[in-house]
């Protein structure tokens, strides 16, 4: 519990800091600052349980009140589902050979290539004896990619929007509406669907929407609440290691980031000029990983979250699927060469 509540100290406080000196991103990105180099510096950090869970109910309810059913049209959507396999396509097998190469293991190199799910990939990971390697590369990962777009962002480069004040629900609405969206996320569950607690969240936030003439948002704490504690969820992933060990990593995890983040805008950048559409959204869309920021950085941006979150649940999908068949397919292949052994 001491470390619970040391953790989320340190997330309010990198947070409220970054607010203060207005940073774009400021909740999560200071408190996600302050938590890691508390985890580097050997300080015991732990989040509550379900923190996670709890960050995709409000980012779900947030996306589902601004839900619009005015999305392109379905041919619109087949050519960006198209782009967005193509672009698998080409990160998965670049980032996995170049991990090869450094001599990763296959398991290894075909989790840490993986451009999200990153706790689908980190799950599948704890069957190998040394996890540490692929957990620490997708977490700084996503850690360097919400970084650098919070830097795009203070550089002006995309345009951050003031979020909408219109009719805010009350304290006591708003956690009514998060309680019936996590009932609504447990059924999901129970039908094995991804993100369930995020999918909750947009049913809900939308059903309220259709019903509420005028635009709605939660409670004005509710949103920076949730960044702090994923702020805080990422920075706890980081554990202290040998420096010269963590200096790989952080390289390692840098060119992933850097390179997938680049495939990503590439095709982003094919798929938004043919469909005359807002690149940055349709990176949004493709960026490699970080499902929770990007559907925050679509909402403060004033882009399309719907579209973002439903192109993310689609790859995590076949990232989860495709990630547990190959790691059956490996250990199966280890395990028949082992037994062909002498």
């Amino acid at each position: 519990m001491r470390a619970i509540c040391l953790t989320l100290l340190f997330a309010a406080l990198g947070g409220g800091a970054a607010h203060l000196l207005a940073f774009p991103s400021d909740w999560l990105i200071g408190a996600m600052a302050l938590v890691t180099l508390s985890s580097v510096s050997g300080v015991r950090t732990r989040v509550p349980p379900h923190s996670l869970e709890a960050v995709q109910l409000v980012l779900g309810v947030s996306v589902g009140l601004r839900f619009s059913t005015e999305l392109p049209s379905g041919m619109s959507l087949l050519v960006s589902l198209s782009g967005l396999m193509l672009c698998l396509a080409t990160q998965l097998p670049l980032v996995q050979g170049l991990l090869r190469r450094l001599g990763w293991s296959r398991q290894e190199a075909m989790l840490a290539a993986s451009p999200g799910a990153l706790s689908v990939m980190a799950a599948l990971a704890s069957e190998l004896d040394n996890p540490l390697r692929v957990v620490l590369s997708q977490t700084v990962r996503v850690m360097l990619l919400i970084s650098g777009v919070t830097l795009v962002l203070w550089l002006g480069w995309i345009e951050q929007l003031p979020m909408p004040t219109a009719q805010v629900l009350g304290h006591g609405l708003s956690l009514l509406l998060l309680g019936l969206s996590w009932g609504l996320g447990r059924g999901l569950r129970r039908l094995r669907l991804p993100v369930s607690p995020l999918l909750g969240g947009v049913i809900g936030g939308a059903l309220f929407a259709a019903v509420q003439p005028q635009d709605a948002v939660l409670a004005g704490w509710l949103l920076p609440a949730s960044m702090v504690l994923l702020g805080a969820l990422l920075g706890c992933r980081i554990r202290p290691v040998p420096l010269r060990a963590l200096l790989g990593l952080l390289v390692i995890g840098a060119v992933i980031c850097i390179s997938s983040a680049l495939i990503s805008l590439l095709w982003a950048a094919l798929v938004g000029w043919y469909l005359e559409m807002s690149v940055f959204q349709v990176w949004l869309a493709y960026a490699p990983g970080g499902l929770e920021a990007m559907i925050y950085l679509a909402l403060v941006t004033g882009e399309e979250p719907s579209w973002v979150i439903f192109h993310h649940i689609v790859r995590i999908v076949l990232l989860s699927m495709g990630g547990a068949w190959l790691m059956q397919y490996y250990q199966a292949r280890e395990s028949a060469a082992a037994g062909r052994e002498p």
